[in-house]
C-alpha cells in the first residue's frame, strides 16, 4: 500500500477515456448473466482472488448493482454499476460526481480463459438495456487497454471526454477534453 501511495504521487502519466452509451446493440453470447448478491459473491473466486470479496460486499452495501456472467455454471465475468449521484473515480485521483440520472459501470473483468468470446460487450449491452430509462450510462477506460476499448465501442458506447493525468513529484495536472474539441477516439 505504501509503495502504491508513493508511486501515485511521484510519477503518473495516464490517459482515461470516458464513454457514454449511445445506441442499443444486440450481441450474442453463450454466457448467462445473473445479478450479484451476497449469496453468489463467492462465484467470482473461479477467477478472482478472495480479497476482492470485501470490496464486492462493500459495493452491495453501498447499493451498487453487480452483474456476473457464467459459462457452464462457472462465473467468468463481473461488472458493477453505481447510481444515485455518488462520487465515482475515473482514476484514484480523478473524482466525478454522478448526475441524477447517471449510471457508471466500473470494476469490469473477464476471466483470462474466457476472453475473446464477446462476454464483456454482451454484459455491457445488457446493462445498457437494464438502465435504458437513465439519461447517461457511462464507463471509463484507460487508453492503453485497447481490448476493453474495442468491447466498449462494440456495445454501443462512444467517447465523450478524455482526461490526461500527469503527476511529477506530487504536482498534479489534469487536462480534460470534451467531445468536439480535438477528441480523437471515435
Amino acid at each position: 500500500k505504501i509503495i502504491g501511495f508513493i508511486r501515485l504521487r511521484l510519477f503518473v502519466k495516464e490517459t482515461l477515456i470516458l464513454f457514454q452509451h449511445s445506441k442499443n446493440v444486440t450481441i450474442e453470447s453463450k454466457a448467462k448473466i445473473k445479478p450479484a448478491t451476497y449469496d453468489n459473491l463467492n462465484d467470482v473466486l473461479n477467477f478472482q482472488a478472495s480479497h476482492y470479496l470485501k470490496s464486492f460486499k462493500d459495493f452491495l452495501d453501498d447499493g451498487d448493482k453487480g452483474y456476473f456472467a457464467y459459462i457452464d455454471d462457472k462465473c467468468v465475468h463481473r461488472s458493477w454499476t453505481k447510481t444515485n449521484m455518488q462520487t465515482v473515480y475515473l482514476h484514484p485521483l480523478i473524482p466525478m460526481k454522478l448526475q441524477k440520472d447517471d449510471v457508471f459501470i466500473h470494476w469490469c473483468e473477464t476471466a483470462e480463459t474466457a476472453r475473446g468470446n464477446k462476454i464483456y460487450p454482451y454484459v455491457l449491452s445488457e446493462i445498457a438495456k437494464t438502465f435504458a430509462n437513465k439519461k447517461r450510462i457511462l464507463i471509463c477506460v484507460n487508453e492503453r487497454n485497447q481490448p476493453s476499448i474495442k468491447g466498449v465501442k462494440s456495445a454501443g458506447f462512444v467517447p465523450i471526454e478524455v482526461h490526461k493525468l500527469f503527476i511529477l513529484c506530487g504536482i498534479k495536472r489534469v487536462r480534460k477534453h470534451i467531445k468536439g474539441s480535438n477528441l480523437n477516439y471515435d
